[in-house]
């Protein structure tokens, strides 16, 4: 059983979102402090902004179960974020 904690990450997404079939967005986010990775998800409708790989965001919302890497692809274990809400502070500068 896994419990989930609040949580607020600020880091750089490393791929642009996704979006399933049942319209849920996911992308991965390194954060800037532990570089540890996180897959962060949301309703595709309440996500609300163009990301790319590169831009800084900040999350906020629920950490859970850790996805697996997988080490022949070289991906790092992630772990899910359901998220609340989700910032790109650099291109609200830009607008």
């Amino acid at each position: 059983m896994t419990t989930n904690e609040h949580t607020i990450i600020t880091g750089t997404a490393i791929a642009a979102p996704t979006v399933s079939p049942d319209r849920i967005a996911e992308f991965p986010v390194r954060e800037d402090r532990s570089q540890r990775e996180y897959l962060v998800r949301m309703p595709a409708d309440d996500l609300g902004l163009f990301l790319t790989p590169g831009v800084r965001v900040a999350v906020d919302g629920e950490a859970g179960w850790v996805v697996p890497g997988r080490s022949w692809r070289g991906e790092a274990s992630r772990t899910i974020l359901q998220a609340r809400a989700v910032r790109a502070p650099e291109l609200a500068l830009a607008a």
